[in-house]
């Protein structure tokens, strides 16, 4: 989906309502424990893996991508801080209108895609790639590795 200002922040304002639904309903739909631990992006990963076989898939499902999206991006900033972010002005930028995570206290790279890692695992089938993304990140910034 290709975002305007307007249509990001009303998609910053419906995170809370799109991850009641998710963390619950879809949770219990699909025997997930969401919780937003670092474990839960592993049982995220794998459903992934097991309900879509090539990236196109995943990005032709707009809502279960945008539901992940979110989740993994919540996930991140509940260990590693940021704010939801939208750059609409850079076109160069590889990130140009999708939504990412950022933060000074970021070390590396600026911005954390989390559209980007529910797409990439696709092709990784590790059930361990967003996850270990996050590790790295906390390892990166120092922070003390939880689980919540």
């Amino acid at each position: 989906m290709a975002y305007t200002k307007e249509n990001f922040e009303e998609w910053i304002i419906l995170i809370d309502f799109k991850m009641e639904y998710f963390t619950d309903t879809f949770a219990k739909e699909n025997n997930l424990k969401l919780d937003y631990s670092i474990g839960s992006l592993d049982e995220v990963e794998k459903w992934i893996l097991t309900n879509y076989s090539e990236i196109k898939d995943l990005t032709n499902d707009a809502e279960k991508l945008d539901y992940l999206t979110v989740y993994i991006g919540e996930t991140f900033r509940k260990h590693i801080g940021g704010e939801w972010f939208i750059d609409l002005k850079n076109k160069k930028n590889a990130y140009y209108s999708m939504p990412v995570l950022t933060s000074p206290d970021y070390i590396g790279e600026l911005y954390k895609a989390p559209m980007t890692y529910a797409t990439a695992c696709i092709n990784r089938k590790r059930g361990d790639y967003i996850s270990t993304i996050l590790k790295n990140c906390m390892e990166n910034m120092n922070h003390k590795k939880s689980d919540l």
